[in-house]
């Protein structure tokens, strides 16, 4: 039997472009058939749900047990800000998580339910938390540490995230469900514009240096892009992070290497797929380069990257 005594729902309701707003709807009335007390907390502005989450937290923190659960309801990039709330001070606060966005990578890796319905019922019949690997990164130009639930990605990959984030026609698609245009066509656009750069890696303390690295991609789990498993032996259970490397080839050569993601991971045996396993990874590049953390943009700068993984606690 839970032992959870009252939830609070962090809510973005414009995740999934409106997706948020109608599943925090159906939870809500959920949780009052079954007369549990819930509190709401709405998101309404960029960094909001920061601020709402090191607030519960440290309300949370001060009453043991822990008896109060934190539910985000939204998509990886809310959950990416409630981790950075939480950050290593309430690394030990469990949370549960309905996802509403457009990707859910995190939920498909955790094994979370797309059906909200059923990742509800996942977060009251769990009995206790469950300890998964997250990504700890430490960029050493800006000094400043950050997490994420899924991934961090250099290159070519983080431009095409930028190049649709900022697309006019974004909110409109996604609404439409074709979301996937925007990113595809964003991805067209960038493969043309974007050059090759030299990348230093050091994995387990082994170095190696790259001329033409063009996607750069760490993972804690197998997805990233909305279900592509482009490190399907990532697993968040192990201590490891899983790195991705791929050279700057031509388009063609790019759409056959996304096949082979898609359709069984078998990219990985490509001799233009590096493939590394590490506890401890460092990215540095001497180029600017665009860089982000679960589709969150970063700084646009020379990349000095420390990552590891970091455990937190999911009601799940």
């Amino acid at each position: 039997m839970s032992t959870i005594e009252k939830y609070h729902l962090i809510i973005n309701e414009l995740s999934g472009s409106g997706k948020g707003k109608k599943v925090a709807k159906k939870i809500r009335k959920l949780l009052a058939d079954k007369n549990l007390p819930f509190q709401l907390h709405k998101s309404t502005y960029p960094g909001h749900t920061i601020e709402l989450t090191k607030s519960l937290a440290q309300d949370i923190s001060q009453n043991l047990p822990l008896t109060h659960l934190i539910i985000v309801i939204g998509g990886d990039g809310t959950l990416h800000e409630v981790l950075t709330g939480l950050g290593e001070q309430f690394a030990h606060i469990p949370v549960g998580f309905i996802p509403a966005g457009s990707g859910n990578d995190f939920a498909r890796g955790a094994g979370i339910s797309k059906d909200p319905v059923k990742a509800l019922e996942q977060i009251l019949t769990a009995k206790h938390a469950k300890k998964l690997d997250i990504i700890q990164y430490y960029d050493h130009n800006q000094q400043i540490k950050g997490f994420a639930a899924n991934n961090v990605g250099i290159g070519f990959d983080a431009a095409v995230v930028k190049k649709a984030n900022h697309s006019p026609s974004k909110v409109l698609l996604n609404k439409l469900s074709l979301g996937s245009l925007v990113y595809f066509a964003s991805l067209i656009q960038v493969f043309f514009k974007q050059a090759a750069f030299p990348l230093t890696i050091t994995a387990d303390e082994k170095i190696k240096l790259f001329e033409d690295a063009f996607l750069v991609i760490i993972n804690s789990h197998p997805y990233f892009g909305g279900g592509i498993p482009v490190s399907p032996k990532a697993s968040q259970l192990d201590g490891k992070l899983d790195l991705i490397i791929l050279p700057k080839r031509s388009f063609f050569n790019l759409l056959y290497l996304f096949t082979l993601m898609i359709f069984g991971g078998k990219h990985l045996d490509h001799k233009d797929v590096y493939y590394y396993q590490a506890e401890t990874i460092s990215l540095k590049t001497t180029y600017t380069i665009d860089s982000n953390a679960d589709g969150e943009e970063l700084v646009y700068q020379p990349i000095d990257f420390q990552l590891k993984t970091s455990p937190r606690y999911f009601w799940i």
